[in-house]
């Protein structure tokens, strides 16, 4: 796991060059270099709370020892942060917390039910924002925005709006598609886990608004929907970090406000901040743990 880390973290540092990031950084007013600091820090703040919903859900239904809140954080932060930087984040995401909690005697049925409902909890937030942009500024979505009409987008976008309200309302404990059976954590928990996922996605999508530089027209909104359909695609090619798919589709998305150059050294700074910096903190915490486990 450990190997898999360095490799990570190594392909995605090849990818991007000290003179790119301090030319980006340069050309960054102070200000907001400082306003995207403070959006790095809250999302640091939300990055160890992921994992909570998924551990009240699996203790319903599985016993084990209670956790401390900073295992809790070390695991959740570690999966979340590093499986961005590994690649396939629902398979090394689910690999890091299966090899924590059980080192902490969390039974395998009660990783499995953790796993799930964190491995879930960006497609739901991911669809929350999605259903807001289309209802409410379905212009600036990327590609179909003038393209596609506008009463077309809303109907996907109250789509996607009464899916998450039917998970976050439904009270029974379980539902049957077809022949297979799942498990469903309950309003509260549901509410919880898709606010986290929000959450996440606002402050994430806020520090790459705020190095952007200012350009007429380019409004939160737009670079909220730009930021979706990038991350997204990054998140399904599989790839360490979406190298090349993230980026492709930022500067696509940006295109019409920005220079290739000038978006590119934005995008290069983003990068450093919101996956480099979490996931060398998270590879430095989890070496330590591991370290820990075998001298103690």
């Amino acid at each position: 796991m450990l190997l898999g880390v360095v490799v990570g973290l190594h392909g995605a540092l090849r990818h991007i060059h000290v003179s790119d990031v301090l030319g980006a950084l340069a050309a960054t007013p102070r200000h907001e270099v400082v306003h995207a600091l403070l959006l790095l820090a809250v999302s640091f703040c939300i990055m160890p709370i992921y994992d909570i919903p998924g551990i009240l859900f699996a203790r319903r239904l599985v016993a084990f020892p209670r956790l401390k809140f900073r295992q809790v954080a070390l695991a959740s932060f570690s999966a979340y942060a590093l499986s961005h930087v590994l690649g396939a984040p629902a398979l090394s995401g689910a690999a890091i917390r299966f090899r924590l909690y059980a080192q902490w005697d969390v039974p395998a049925l009660g990783i499995a039910r953790i796993v799930a409902l964190s491995g879930s909890a960006f497609s739901f937030g991911l669809a929350t924002c999605l259903s807001f942009l289309l209802l409410v500024h379905p212009g600036d979505l990327p590609l179909f925005g003038h393209g596609v009409p506008y009463w077309a987008l809303r109907l996907v976008g109250l789509g996607l709006a009464a899916v998450v309200v039917f998970y976050v309302t439904l009270r029974q404990p379980e539902l049957r598609i077809f022949r297979r059976v799942i498990e469903l954590p309950g309003p509260w928990l549901a509410l919880a886990q898709v606010a986290v996922s929000c959450l996440d996605i606002t402050v994430a999508c806020g520090v790459l608004y705020v190095v952007l530089p200012d350009a007429p027209g380019l409004s939160y909104a737009h670079v909220l929907g730009v930021y979706l359909a990038a991350f997204a695609g990054g998140l399904f090619s599989g790839l360490p970090g979406g190298v090349g798919v993230f980026d492709s589709l930022l500067l696509l998305g940006l295109a019409g406000f920005l220079s290739p150059a000038t978006a590119l050294g934005a995008i290069l700074l983003f990068r450093v901040l919101y996956y480099l910096v979490p996931a060398v903190a998270a590879a430095l915490f989890y070496a330590g743990h591991e370290v820990w486990i075998r001298v103690k």
